[in-house]
């Protein structure tokens, strides 16, 4: 992969600082153990990463705090790279990614300039034509053609948000609320349990089976147990 693939700030600690992608494989963040360390606060230390996909460099969040944008739209997943595409770490760093330009001038080759030589004069001989002179023929200029232009794969267009709570969203509250419910309903019946253990140590230790169950003692315990 060519050396002229880049990355330039154009906002951030260091504007104008390029980041030439001349592996295959580049980290982005905070710590300086990155292969492109940038010291902002929107940075998190390992932010994301940049590497060689396909026909051309692709860019993947690594699980950022605020975030990796393509163009505008937060990046989910990975994302190919194109000349002139918008790169923003957070709110704070952004970056545009610059391919080779192709010069088709530049892949031009020509031969030797042409040598002349003058025509070496013969004596005239009578009663015959004189001799043309002859003149050395230039060699053809060459070309060479051109590789031909690179092609990269359209990047996947990125959803737009349409400010709508997606559905999963809402069926997950349902689960919580029933979850809530079921905890009060617990909560209550130790509540009851723990009402009904004090009253009855009450009435044992204060000998009341007689004043409040008179009937059920008698029936257990048989006739004359209370008065």
């Amino acid at each position: 992969m060519s050396s002229n693939y880049q990355l330039v700030m154009k906002t951030g600690p260091n504007p104008g600082q390029t980041f030439v992608l001349d592996g295959t494989e580049f980290s982005i963040g905070r710590d300086i153990n990155n292969d492109f360390v940038i010291n902002d606060t929107e940075m998190s230390r390992k932010h994301a990463k940049i590497y060689i996909y396909g026909q051309g460099f692709v860019i993947e969040d690594l699980g950022s705090t605020n975030g990796t944008f393509v163009n505008g739209q937060r990046l989910v997943g990975i994302h190919q790279l194109v000349s002139g595409d918008s790169i923003a770490f957070g709110e704070n760093v952004n970056c545009y990614f610059e391919a080779p330009v192709f010069d088709p001038d530049a892949t031009r080759v020509s031969a030797q300039p042409p040598s002349y030589s003058p025509p070496v004069s013969q004596p005239p001989s009578y009663g015959a034509p004189a001799p043309t002179p002859s003149t050395a023929v230039p060699p053809l200029e060459t070309f060479i053609s051109a590789p031909p232009a690179q092609q990269y794969v359209s990047a996947p267009v990125q959803p737009s948000y349409t400010g709508e709570v997606p559905a999963a969203y809402l069926s997950a509250d349902k689960p919580k609320k029933k979850n809530r419910i079921f905890l009060i309903i617990i909560i209550l019946f130790l509540l009851f349990i723990c009402g009904c253990i004090v009253f009855w140590i009450v009435i044992d230790s204060m000998n009341l089976y007689c004043d409040l169950f008179p009937g059920l003692m008698n029936a257990f315990f048989g006739s004359g147990s209370c008065p």
